[in-house]
């Protein structure tokens, strides 16, 4: 079992979705425990929808194994806006430890704002707190649709180097949709294209993680 969940730690075999029109179709894709994936391609392709599918929050066809143990993050950082920093990191957990919920807080940067509630902070330090809750309950995958979409380009890089430290420490299978295709080779271990509602090229990116910024020089973009 243990060799086996090694070699197919998410396995997709023919996934697709219909939501009135076909939105994916006949999808493949196989990922090895601790492995960091990156879904790339146009608005309108099915990125999302993807995710969805994997997450359970839409029907599916084909075939999905994956852990159990899943957290996914939104764009636009869905914390409890009723909630402090504390709070909403604790929200991830099973039962509250307060030690944990400190060396996570100290972890992402935001000592001193324990106490703090997220329109008090900047869109970076939100999505911190989002991605540092999804991580709390140490999930075995975790999913990311766009998290730094709506971030300015600097605290884009600094969330980009934050995240690839978190997932390398946390070795959480992980996923990520985005349409920044330098993003992707900064994160990524693999690179897929979305396109014509399926996947139309896989890309294998030849550097180790964590990755620090500005391998822009190997590129990659999607079939015409």
């Amino acid at each position: 079992m243990g060799e086996s969940v090694t070699r197919s730690h998410v396995s997709v075999k023919g996934l697709g979705v219909k939501l009135g029109q076909q939105i994916i179709e006949g999808i493949f894709m196989e990922m090895k425990k601790g492995e960091f994936a990156s879904i790339v391609g146009k608005s309108g392709t099915g990125k999302t929808t993807f995710l969805n599918a994997l997450s359970g929050l839409v029907k599916s066809e084909g075939q999905i194994r994956k852990p159990e143990k899943m957290a996914l993050v939104f764009q636009n950082y869905s914390l409890f806006p009723w909630m402090s920093v504390g709070e909403n990191i604790g929200f991830g957990l099973e039962k509250h430890d307060g030690k944990k919920i400190g060396e996570i807080i100290s972890k992402i940067g935001l000592e001193g704002k324990e106490n703090h509630y997220p329109y008090q902070l900047s869109g970076g330090q939100q999505q911190r707190v989002a991605i540092a809750r999804a991580l709390a309950s140490e999930p075995e995958l975790l999913l990311l649709d766009e998290p730094f979409a709506s971030l300015d380009s600097y605290t884009r890089l600094k969330m980009q180097e934050w995240l690839n430290e978190m997932t390398n420490e946390n070795n959480a299978t992980t996923i990520l949709v985005t349409h920044d295709v330098d993003e992707a080779i900064l994160l990524s271990d693999r690179v897929l294209v979305l396109k014509d509602k399926t996947v139309k090229g896989v890309f294998t990116v030849p550097f180790t993680r964590p990755r620090e910024s500005g391998i822009s020089e190997y590129k990659i973009s999607a079939p015409n």
